[in-house]
């Protein structure tokens, strides 16, 4: 699969896309880096504040994202709409879905390399749904602003210094560690998968909606099948 990422198909993108300056990125970065921190850290608890972090989160890194105006011509070319007429677009949807589908519930079912409070939380069917402004943060707000860092930015910096199959292996892994979670091997794999999704498909939409639809999954469907 990595073997048949061209490099003639990023030459385009490269051409289209403008250049985010190092200097740039850095400020761009510490600028969400800080406050993003200090959101995070809000001592906002209880029913009534859920979601609220993540909103404000949210709405703090758009404003800041647009405020920049490299990042926002960087980000221009791959805010592709036209990618949804392509019929591979959905293939690699597909895949960004089953194939983690499938390894969460082989692992579920043989009980492997996955937390074993997880494991043990599932098949005494002891998970609980989120609420659904936890679940409207989760499953609308993140996809996109990860979306925007990670196979936005991060990757296609990466493709302009090094081949596309490198440019996606270290987005995965960067995406995989800062997810750690009780099921890191399935978000390892998702996060491969939305990665050769944007990139095949020179968009972040369709990956922001594979991403979106996963992560509605993990925090309300898994209860259901």
């Amino acid at each position: 699969m990595l073997n048949s990422l061209s490099t003639n198909e990023s030459i385009a993108l490269k051409e289209e896309a403008s250049f985010i300056r190092f200097k740039t990125l850095g400020f761009y970065l510490i600028l969400l880096a800080v406050p993003g921190s200090f959101i995070n850290n809000l001592p906002l608890q209880g029913v009534a504040y859920e979601g609220v972090k993540g909103l404000s989160w949210f709405t703090y890194f758009m404003l800041v994202t647009l405020c920049f105006k490299d990042i926002r011509s960087f980000l221009t070319p791959l805010w592709n709409v036209k990618a949804f007429k392509k019929p591979r677009t959905y293939l690699w949807m597909f895949l960004s879905l089953i194939l983690p589908y499938t390894l969460l519930h082989g692992c579920l079912y043989f009980e492997v390399l996955l937390n074993k409070d997880f494991v043990f939380y599932f098949k005494n069917q002891l998970l609980y749904a989120s609420s659904w402004s936890k679940t409207l943060e989760v499953a609308v707000l993140t996809p996109i602003w990860e979306e925007f860092v990670f196979r936005g930015i991060l990757l296609w910096m990466l493709v302009r210094f090094m081949k596309p199959y490198w440019a996606v292996g270290i987005t995965s892994i960067v995406f995989g560690v800062i997810h750690s979670s009780d099921i890191w091997v399935i978000t390892i794999l998702a996060g491969c998968l939305l990665t050769l999704t944007a990139y095949k498909t020179k968009s972040i939409l369709p990956s922001i909606v594979a991403h979106s639809l996963w992560n509605l999954y993990m925090v309300q469907l898994i209860l259901y099948f």
